[in-house]
């Protein structure tokens, strides 16, 4: 195994990166990247094309109508960065069983997220449709996914570990919001809430990035 030395950033003096195949990390990283931001160029684009305001509808309402294929694939292409930082964690692990937990979340997200899409149809006043039901699911594992792959990528650098807990304290603060909230003002909550979750998965992809970068 070789070891590669690290820079101050890391903050600490060396971490063996022996094994990992740089490629696959890089790959996984820009894909985690892009399932990140895609969606909520698509989320703009969508609401350009459809009627929808951007404070009172939810992103679920850009899931209806002629043009609910846009926002479709916002979330597969979300799903699908999803995936990748999960491949990418699992090659590139970095932790014990907090981190081998985060994986599993990652993956379920994923995999929640795909169901979402597909499930676009929404039940009545008294009636909870299935896309209703599958977005609870979201709401632990976003709480929980930064904060079990914190003591694995906190060693690396301070700047992970407030990002992965402003992320969680964010997500579960929004989402519970979004939920409670009047419909006038639910969108703007619910975007919010999305847009937390990036400070967690766009640093980890980042954190893939500079391991295969390392690898190299």
């Amino acid at each position: 195994m070789t070891n590669f030395p690290k820079s101050d950033r890391f903050g600490c003096d060396e971490v063996t990166w022996g094994g990992h195949r740089s490629e696959l990390l890089l790959v996984c990283a820009l894909s985690g990247i892009v399932g990140s931001v895609a969606p909520i160029v698509l989320n703009v684009i969508a609401a350009g094309v459809a009627e929808h305001d951007f404070v009172a509808d939810t992103i679920s309402d850009l899931g209806r109508g002629p043009h609910k294929w846009i926002m479709d694939y916002g979330f597969y292409i979300n799903a699908f960065g999803l995936l990748a930082l999960a491949i990418g964690s699992a090659h590139a692990h970095l932790g014990r069983l907090g981190w081998s937990l985060g994986i599993f979340v990652l993956a379920g997200t994923a995999f929640v997220t795909v169901l979402i899409g597909v499930w676009d149809k929404f039940g009545g006043p008294t009636d909870m449709s299935v896309h209703t039901k599958l977005t609870f699911f979201l709401g632990p594992l976003y709480l929980f996914g930064p904060l079990l792959m914190l003591g694995g990528a906190g060693p690396l650098g301070r700047g992970y570990t407030w990002l992965f807990i402003t992320a969680a304290v964010l997500w579960a603060f929004l989402a519970t919001a979004f939920k409670l909230a009047p419909n006038g003002i639910d969108g703007a909550l619910e975007k919010a809430a999305v847009i937390a979750t990036q400070l967690w998965t766009i640093p980890l992809a980042w954190l893939l990035w500079t391991v295969g970068r390392e690898a190299t």
